[in-house]
């Protein structure tokens, strides 16, 4: 009997350190807002290559209808809620988070036209009853 008890205790263990956090994306968004964003980028003097050293390479990068690039950086911290860690918890599981995203539009020399930064709550949620 100790033995079954002490596995599932390593057991319990094990999964709650793998249903920890969640982060998708460019780390360097983690800790910037629209404000600091505004302090290191500023439209006609920033350069793609200065972005590279602040940013590192966008998560995409796509081309408008008249050839400007458009550079795309994305982060999302997503947390699981406590009741996800209720034993035979299956009716319902919620995940809670934040999502940034960064939108750069480059001119024809490759400077900063236009930079849009968007914050928005996320929730994913499953289980029988969602």
């Amino acid at each position: 009997m100790k033995n079954l008890t002490m596995c599932g205790l390593v057991l319990l263990s094990g999964l709650l350190l793998l249903s920890g956090c969640t982060t998708i994306g460019n780390e360097s968004l983690a800790n910037e807002s629209s404000d600091s964003i505004s302090q290191k980028i500023h439209e006609g003097i920033t350069t793609k290559d200065q972005l590279m050293a602040i940013l590192g390479s966008p998560m995409e990068t796509t081309f408008t209808d008249g050839g400007l690039e458009v550079l795309k950086y994305e982060y999302t911290r997503l947390k699981p809620r406590a009741q996800n860690f209720i034993p035979y918890n299956i009716i319902s599981q919620v995940t809670d988070g934040k999502r940034k995203e960064l939108v750069i539009l480059l001119d024809e020399q490759s400077q900063v036209k236009r930079v849009v930064m968007n914050v928005s709550d996320k929730q994913i949620r499953f289980g029988i009853i969602e």
